[in-house]
């Protein structure tokens, strides 16, 4: 029986914190939500650790030490976190200067270890960034409207997609824009999830982003006003000469993803189309288990994914229900925003032979991220899976190369041109013989 996975959609998140939907991620969506679990050990390691010299943590904390024997974990790592302790321990005791409060001591000692593993996807969040990840679920934000995630080599934030006539994208904020300073407060030092901290607000409220454009020599200064963004999840049309081609635009798998979907394609067939669009742009994931139901739609008696884990595990994730719409011609168009639960689906519409892919190499998110909620609020978010297509071809890092390509511009978008679904609707149109 295939376990119930959620989880966020990629590095890559959003100043909205789109629905999970991420965050950077991102999601971010996406992995499972569970509870306390292995997380929850480790976030009680060093009361355990300290059990040998209760004296160094009573005095950082002020807390009791707890009791009781150490977890195999704790076990392993006790010996060197003598040492670690021992240090803090001489820091609090003799440093002349001002020292940091024990919460953020514990939280950098955090960061410190989940940056050592170079994985941009494992990350930990503070209890306050641990509610931005939970109400990533929700429908409406407060925010710019825009997609981010975070560039490691000068260590800044990156805009990755711009929701388009939201408050980012009027105030010319454009796809590839470094975000280098918040309010003057530089990015450079920080993570992804404390710029977005930085940059998310209450709506009517002003933000001054420093921006530099690819092509720029110099930053400029772009003022945005937060507002209440509402995130559609499904939209849909009829397009062609005709309208004789079903489009249906996914923008993230939420909770309602699947159930939406296959209302939408079960009103769109009622009018017989000759062919269908299903468009992933820009959509970067979400739940696990609504991409496995979005496939489900296209394809029946099908395996959608495979997911491998570190010890040699394989997961295959098969088609369960009676599909809507499996034999009018379908293109699926995805760009560098389509990622994670996008992939999942364009890989396994891909490779069954469903549908053609259109557009640009998708992003490049094929692993799970398993959260686990610490027993202060905070969230413990590790890699510990990658997901593979049907074919075994792998997402992480690579993405999914289109059958047809076609690039859409910033240019493009602002005069209202999408070369994009022109070229899917006349493929199609050919292969119906219009």
């Amino acid at each position: 029986m295939q376990p119930e996975h959620e989880f966020e959609s990629t590095s890559t998140t959003s100043l909205v914190f789109r629905p999970l939907i991420l965050a950077g991620v991102l999601a971010f969506a996406l992995t499972f939500f569970v509870g306390a679990g292995a997380g929850y050990a480790l976030a009680n390691q060093p009361a355990a650790t300290a059990s040998a010299n209760p004296g160094w943590w009573s005095m950082i904390t002020g807390q009791p030490v707890a009791t009781g024997q150490c977890s195999t974990t704790q076990e392993v790592l006790y010996p060197e976190f003598a040492t670690f302790w021992e240090a803090l321990h001489l820091l609090y005791k003799d440093f002349y200067g001002k020292l940091p409060d024990p919460e953020t001591a514990t939280y950098n000692a955090l960061r410190g270890i989940v940056d050592e593993l170079g994985d941009p996807n494992t990350s930990f969040l503070t209890p306050a960034e641990a509610e931005f990840f939970r109400t990533s679920i929700q429908g409406s934000f407060e925010g710019i409207g825009a997609r981010v995630e975070w560039d490691e080599t000068i260590e800044t934030l990156r805009i990755s997609e711009p929701f388009e006539n939201q408050p980012a994208w009027q105030a010319g904020l454009r796809r590839g824009d470094l975000v280098l300073a918040v309010d003057g407060e530089s990015l450079q030092g920080t993570s992804l999830n404390e710029a977005v901290a930085k940059i998310r607000g209450p709506r009517g409220t002003t933000v001054v982003l420093s921006v530099l454009s690819e092509g720029s020599a110099d930053p400029r200064d772009v003022a945005v006003t937060r507002e209440l963004i509402e995130t559609p999840t499904i939209a849909t049309n009829r397009v062609g000469q005709d309208q004789r081609i079903a489009y249906v635009k996914l923008a993230t798998f939420n909770q309602n993803a699947g159930q939406l979907v296959r209302q939408a394609v079960e009103e769109a067939m009622k009018h017989e189309p000759a062919a269908l669009i299903l468009d992933l742009r820009g959509n970067t994931g979400g739940l696990l288990r609504e991409a496995i139901k979005v496939a489900n739609v296209f394809v029946e008696d099908s395996t959608v994914l495979l997911e491998r884990f570190n010890d040699g595990r394989l997961e295959t994730y098969e088609t369960t229900t009676q599909a809507v719409a499996t034999n009018i011609p379908m293109i699926v168009l995805v760009n560098q925003g389509s990622a994670s639960a996008s992939e999942i689906v364009a890989g396994a519409l891909q490779d069954t032979g469903r549908a053609q892919l259109l557009g640009v190499t998708t992003f490049g998110k094929g692993s799970v991220q398993l959260p686990h909620t610490l027993s202060n609020g905070a969230i413990m978010r590790v890699t510990v899976a990658r997901w593979f297509t049907p074919n075994d071809r792998t997402i992480e890092g690579t993405g999914l190369a289109p059958d047809i390509v076609v690039d859409l511009t910033d240019e493009d978008r602002e005069h209202g041109a999408d070369p994009q679904l022109t070229a899917a609707v006349e493929l199609l149109e050919k292969q119906i013989g219009q």
